[in-house]
C-alpha cells in the first residue's frame, strides 16, 4: 500500500505526463517557434504599429465591419481595403501570418482577395 506521500508523487506524475510526453514527442526547438518572413509590397507606417496590430487587427476588422454594416461609416485606413493597398498579395502577407497560427479567417468568405 502506498504513503500518503507516495500516492502523491503518483498523481503529480500521471498528471505531468501529458505536458512531457508532447514536449518530448513534438521535438519542441526555439527554431520552430520563429514567426514567419512577410513581404510587404508598400513598406511605410502602417495604421498602428506593428506589434498592436499582430495582436489586434481582427478585433479592429471586426470593429470596422460592425460600424461600415449598421451605422454606414466607411474608412479607409482602418479597413480591409486600406489593408489590401499595402498588402496586396494575400499568399505573401496574410497566408504566411494564419497558416503560421492555425487559424482560418472569415474574411474570404464574402471578400474575394486574389490580386
Amino acid at each position: 500500500m502506498l504513503t500518503r506521500a507516495g500516492s502523491v508523487v503518483v498523481f503529480l506524475a500521471v498528471l505531468a505526463f501529458p505536458f512531457f510526453y508532447n514536449l518530448v514527442s513534438t521535438g519542441y526547438s526555439s527554431s520552430a517557434t520563429a514567426q514567419p518572413q512577410l513581404k510587404i509590397a508598400k513598406p511605410g507606417k502602417c495604421v498602428e504599429d506593428t506589434a498592436w496590430m499582430r495582436k489586434n487587427h481582427m478585433k479592429m476588422l471586426i470593429h470596422v465591419r460592425e460600424k461600415a454594416v449598421r451605422e454606414g461609416v466607411r474608412s479607409v485606413d482602418h479597413s480591409f481595403h486600406g489593408c489590401i493597398n499595402c498588402h496586396p498579395k494575400r499568399e505573401e502577407f496574410c497566408n504566411r501570418c494564419h497558416d503560421y497560427v492555425g487559424v482560418k479567417p472569415e474574411c474570404w468568405n464574402c471578400h474575394h482577395y486574389d490580386l
